[in-house]
C-alpha cells in the first residue's frame, strides 16, 4: 500500500522567472520591461538548480524553464535594441555635423 503524499512545494523562484520572464517579453514595446530579463534568467537558473539538486522536496521545473527562456529572449531583445540605439544616436551625429555647403 503506497502512501499519499502532498504534492511537493514550488521551488523559490520557480513562478517569479516566469512573471518576470513574460512581463519582459511582452513589454517588448516600452523597453523598460526588458531590463526584467537578466533577472528572470538568473531567477529561472536559480529555481531549476534547486529543483535538480532536490526534485522530491521542490516542484516547478517547467516554469523555471520557461522563465528562464523567456529571461534570454528578453536579454537578446535587450541587447538589439541597445544597438540600435547605438547605432541610431551615431546616425543622428554624423547627419547633423554633415555641412551640406548651401
Amino acid at each position: 500500500m503506497s502512501t499519499l503524499r502532498p504534492p511537493a512545494e514550488s521551488a523559490p523562484g520557480a513562478t517569479a522567472s516566469l512573471v518576470l520572464g513574460t512581463c519582459a517579453v511582452a513589454g517588448v514595446v516600452l523597453v523598460v520591461p526588458l531590463l526584467l530579463g537578466p533577472l528572470a534568467w538568473y531567477l529561472g537558473a536559480s529555481a531549476q538548480r534547486e529543483v535538480e539538486r532536490d526534485p522530491t522536496r521542490w516542484s516547478g521545473a517547467g516554469a523555471a524553464r520557461a522563465g528562464m527562456i523567456l529571461g534570454i529572449v528578453a536579454c537578446g531583445l535587450l541587447v538589439a535594441t541597445l544597438l540600435l540605439l547605438v547605432l541610431a544616436l551615431t546616425g543622428l551625429t554624423i547627419v547633423q555635423g554633415y555641412e551640406s555647403g548651401y
